[in-house]
């Protein structure tokens, strides 16, 4: 099959298609006879039903028998042709009331144009409606003519059969109508076979010749396509091996980053620290200079009070001295009152004495408390010095605290700065990786590409093969 040439696989081709268009053209009769026969029953039953609902409605009451004659309700059915006529024009059909298995009004005609009144019932229809007491649709004879026909007993009160009801259609009718189908199918299928046939020849000598400069094209483009798909293979391969040494470059570059990121946001953290430690001293040294200016004032209370106290002291040096004068006048007064002074005089010795006592406790007071002044006052210069030095070493401190935020300023700058850095050095060894991918995998697209070439040379081949031709 495979050596065989176009034109012989188009005649199979041709060959297959007539035969499968014959199989469907008589599976399509088979189809339109069998949908007719069931249209035709499925009329039948309708027509049927509608005979009976229209003798009820003529003729109301029950069927009987009385004597040799049939009766509906009150009228005889015998030679009665009327309903019968009626009901022939109003649905196409025969029409045949039986008594029993012989027809007393019917429309079918007998060989000389009479109406077949007296002949009798096929015999499978009278096995199976008079005796089984079943419906009847399908083929059957009636006066020697076969018709589709539809069949139903009639009984009495009594539920006995005393005769039947036919409704039916000649097959003559849907005959004719499957012989026209038929001939329709018959004219489409010629036709058909004729479109066939010259698209068929129209097809062999109007395909082969572009087929053939098809051919040829495709091989001059496989050819080149293999020599593009070995290009960019090769480039391909270049590409990812540089791709990879640029993914190790950056990797390393992003860990130095990363270590460096670290060390920077440690220093970061380390100036933090110290800042907050400044603080912390900061505020230290603030509370003991405030401490300071507490003691300092303290110090100028306690000399304001010495300088009161030394006041009062003087106060009392003078009061002992004036004692004094006033004891030697006592003592002078007395000595001249002689005995009767003599007394006195001893009271006013011992009031000299006080005198003298209170003046030498008053001058050893003042001399202390001038030596406590001194030393207020040299403990208030010392507590001055003090608090400038404090003073100073909060200047520093802000000063160092100034260079510290400075430093830990710039280092989350530095970090940040790195950091971004860092996300830049990753972006790009994700689309080097990425391209390194890409790379591998345009490789792996120029090998398929190579095997789709080599499978197109192929078909090309075999192409050239089927129609002939050497392209």
């Amino acid at each position: 099959m495979k050596s065989w040439k176009l034109k012989s696989k188009m005649m199979v081709i041709f060959a297959v298609f007539t035969l499968t268009f014959a199989t469907i053209g008589l599976y399509t009769l088979f189809t339109v006879h069998s949908q007719v026969i069931v249209t035709a029953h499925q009329k039948l039953k309708g027509d049927l039903a509608m005979t009976k609902a229209m003798l009820n409605e003529k003729y109301p009451g029950e069927w009987s028998l009385r004597g040799d004659k049939l009766f509906k309700g009150e009228t005889q059915m015998n030679d009665n042709f009327v309903m019968i006529d009626k009901i022939g024009e109003a649905t196409g059909d025969n029409v045949t009331i039986f008594q029993r298995d012989t027809r007393i009004a019917t429309n079918v005609k007998n060989q000389s144009g009479g109406r077949a009144t007296g002949t009798k019932a096929a015999d499978n229809i009278i096995d199976s409606v008079l005796k089984k007491g079943e419906k009847y649709i399908g083929k059957a004879q009636v006066v020697g003519v076969w018709n589709q026909t539809a069949y139903e007993p009639i009984m009495n009160a009594q539920r006995e059969i005393i005769g039947m009801v036919f409704v039916g259609v000649p097959n003559t009718h849907y005959d004719g109508v499957i012989k026209s189908i038929s001939l329709k199918v018959g004219i489409c299928g010629f036709f058909g076979f004729i479109i066939v046939f010259g698209l068929g020849y129209f097809l062999y000598y109007s395909v082969v010749s572009p087929i053939s400069k098809v051919i040829s094209g495709l091989s001059e483009s496989a050819e080149q396509a293999a020599v593009v798909s070995g290009e960019v293979s090769t480039s391909a391969e270049q590409l990812a091996e540089g791709a990879g040494h640029q993914a190790s470059s950056l990797e390393e570059t992003a860990a130095s980053l990363n270590e460096m990121s670290s060390m920077t946001a440690n220093n970061a953290n380390s100036a933090n620290h110290a800042k907050k430690m400044m603080d912390e001293a900061k505020h230290v040294v603030d509370k003991v200079s405030n401490h300071m200016e507490d003691m300092r004032d303290a110090i100028a209370n306690i000399t304001k009070s010495n300088q009161e106290t030394n006041k009062i002291i003087k106060t009392i040096d003078e009061i002992a001295f004036q004692t004094n004068l006033l004891a030697l006048n006592a003592a002078v007064e007395a000595a001249r009152a002689g005995e009767v002074g003599a007394g006195f005089a001893v009271v006013a010795d011992e009031v000299r004495n006080l005198a003298m006592r209170a003046s030498e406790a008053a001058k050893n007071t003042t001399h202390l408390i001038e030596n406590t002044i001194k030393a207020v006052e040299h403990g208030d210069a010392l507590t001055k010095s003090t608090q400038d030095a404090f003073r100073e070493n909060m200047e520093i401190l802000e000063k160092i605290g100034q260079v510290v935020d400075e430093i830990a300023s710039a280092s989350k700058e530095q970090a940040d700065g790195i950091r971004g850095i860092n996300v830049a050095i990753s972006e790009i060894d994700r689309v080097t990786q990425d391209s390194a991918n890409n790379a591998e995998q345009s490789k792996v697209a120029s090998d398929k590409m190579n095997d789709q070439v080599e499978n197109l040379r192929n078909h090309v081949a075999a192409l050239a093969n089927v129609i002939g031709s050497r392209g």
